[in-house]
């Protein structure tokens, strides 16, 4: 998923309100290291749209050593 390591955290935040480690927080305490748990997480409890929600976990688990890049 090039597009969303190519995108800057200026773009994160004016496009979801928050910046990479704001939601790398809320997710930390969210607690799931489940992509499916969390991408469901961002979406209904924080009103995230689908893609985005996508691109902000997979950010989370490239940083967390999660994910292959």
């Amino acid at each position: 998923m090039k597009v969303a390591r190519n995108l800057s955290d200026e773009t994160i935040k004016n496009k979801t309100g928050k910046s990479t480690d704001e939601w790398n927080k809320i997710i930390e305490d969210f607690g799931s290291k489940n992509h499916t748990e969390i991408a469901k997480f961002l979406r209904e409890k924080h009103k995230v749209n689908p893609w985005w929600a996508q691109i902000i976990t997979n950010r989370y688990e490239w940083a967390r050593g999660l994910r292959k890049i």
